[in-house]
C-alpha cells in the first residue's frame, strides 16, 4: 500500500469515527430532551451537590472533560451544562472550567475541520467563507471577537468556517476564549442562582443579546476611530 493511499485510509477512518460519535451523541440528546432542562439541572444538583464537596477534584475534572467533548462536537447542551457547573462549583471555579474547556474544545473542532474536512467545508460554506475573509481582511481578529461575543452565530459554524481561513490556530484559540468569556460568565453566574431561573430566556433575553452585540462592536469602532484620526 502506497503512503498516499494509507494517508487517505487513515483520514477516512478518522472522519468516520468523528461522524459516528457526533451522530450517536445527537441521537442520545434527542431521545433525552427532557433531561436538558432547568428542572433537570435542579434535580441533578440536589442529587450530586453534596458528593462534589467530598470529591471536588474528581468531579471538577469529570465536568471539564464533559464540557470539552460538548464543545468539540458542538452539542446543543452547553448552556444547560454551564448552569449546572455554576451551581456545583461556584462562580470563579466554574468560569475557569467552562472557559478553558469550551475554548480548547473549539480549538480541537477547528483543527479537525481544517485538516480533515477542509475541502468539504470550502464547498459547503463558500459564500460564508468569502464574507468572513472580507471581514478578517478589514478588521482582523476583531471580526472573530465580534462573532464570538454575539450569541446569534452558531458555535459549531464559527469553528468550521474559520478553520478554512488564513487565521492561525493560536490566534483562533486566544480570541475565542476572550470573546466567549462574557457569555460564559452570564451562564455560570446564573447557575449559582439556579433556583431563581425558570428558562434559558431568563438569562439570554433580547436585551442581553443586544447588549452583547454592542459590547462586541466596541473594539471595531475604536479601531476605526483610531485609523480615521491616524490617517
Amino acid at each position: 500500500m502506497s503512503q498516499s493511499s494509507l494517508k487517505k485510509k487513515i483520514k477516512f477512518i478518522t472522519m468516520s469515527f468523528f461522524l459516528f460519535i457526533f451522530i450517536l451523541a445527537s441521537y442520545t440528546i434527542y431521545i433525552n430532551l427532557d433531561f436538558f432542562s432547568i428542572s433537570s439541572v435542579l434535580n441533578l444538583y440536589s442529587e450530586i451537590g453534596h458528593k462534589v464537596s467530598e470529591n471536588y477534584l474528581t468531579y471538577y475534572l469529570f465536568f471539564f472533560l464533559i464540557y470539552f467533548l460538548v464543545a468539540v462536537f458542538a452539542l446543543p447542551i452547553a448552556a444547560i451544562l454551564c448552569l449546572l457547573i455554576g451551581a456545583l462549583f461556584g462562580l470563579i471555579p466554574g468560569i475557569i472550567l467552562a472557559s478553558f474547556a469550551s475554548s480548547l474544545g473549539a480549538l480541537v473542532c477547528f483543527l479537525i475541520s481544517r485538516y480533515l474536512f477542509k475541502s468539504f467545508i470550502e464547498k459547503k460554506f463558500k459564500k460564508s467563507i468569502k464574507t468572513i475573509n472580507i471581514g478578517i481582511a478589514k478588521d482582523g481578529l476583531y471580526y472573530l471577537f465580534f462573532v464570538r461575543m454575539t450569541p446569534i452565530f452558531p458555535f459549531f459554524l464559527i469553528n468550521l468556517v474559520f478553520s478554512v481561513t488564513k487565521i492561525k490556530a493560536l490566534q483562533f484559540y486566544i480570541t475565542s476564549q476572550i470573546g466567549m468569556l462574557l457569555g460564559t460568565l452570564l451562564f455560570i453566574n446564573a447557575g449559582t442562582q439556579i433556583s431563581k431561573i425558570n428558562s434559558i430566556e431568563d438569562i439570554l433575553n433580547k436585551y442581553v443579546i443586544i447588549s452583547l452585540v454592542l459590547i462586541a462592536l466596541i473594539p471595531i469602532v475604536i479601531k476605526k476611530i483610531f485609523l480615521h484620526y491616524k490617517s
